[in-house]
C-alpha cells in the first residue's frame, strides 16, 4: 500500500520546525544525487550536502521555521508539493518569505524528497537577513 502523501509532506515540514535531524535525514532520498537550488541560484548536488547543511542549521535555536502546504500533484510514483514558508532567523527580528517546492519519489516503500527548489518572494530581505 502506498503511503499518504500528504502526510509525508507534513512530516517533513515538522522535521524542520522541530529541528529533527533524524527525520529530516530519513525523508531525503538515498541516492547520491539531489539538487537544492537555494535562493542566490546556487545548487547544492548530493544529499550528503543538504544534510550536513540542516546539522549545522538544527543547532541554531534562535530561529523559526513555518511551512504551509499550498499545492501538491501525485502519480504513482512520483509527486510534487509546492510550500510557502516563513524563516524567522532571530526571535523579535525580521522574516522572509519563500517558495519551496519539493520533489519526491517513492524509495523503498516510503516517500523521500530528490529535488528541492527555494525560491525568496522578497531577495533583498533574505540577502541581508543572511548576511549576503
Amino acid at each position: 500500500m502506498k503511503p499518504d502523501f500528504t502526510q509525508a509532506v507534513r512530516r517533513h515540514l515538522d522535521a524542520i520546525s522541530n529541528r529533527d535531524i533524524e527525520t529530516y535525514r530519513n525523508n531525503i532520498t538515498s541516492g547520491e544525487t539531489m539538487y537544492t537550488v537555494v535562493q542566490n541560484g546556487h545548487a547544492f548536488t548530493t544529499p550528503a550536502e543538504i544534510i550536513s547543511i540542516h546539522e549545522e542549521w538544527f543547532k541554531d535555536l534562535d530561529w523559526t521555521w513555518d511551512g504551509e502546504i499550498i499545492h501538491t500533484v501525485e502519480g504513482e510514483d512520483m509527486a510534487m508539493a509546492l510550500i510557502k514558508y516563513v524563516n524567522r532567523p532571530k526571535p523579535d527580528g525580521d522574516a522572509h518569505t519563500s517558495w519551496l517546492i519539493y520533489v519526491f519519489k517513492l524509495e523503498d516503500g516510503m516517500w523521500r524528497i530528490v529535488h528541492d527548489q527555494n525560491t525568496s518572494l522578497d531577495y533583498p530581505t533574505f540577502a541581508r537577513l543572511a548576511g549576503l
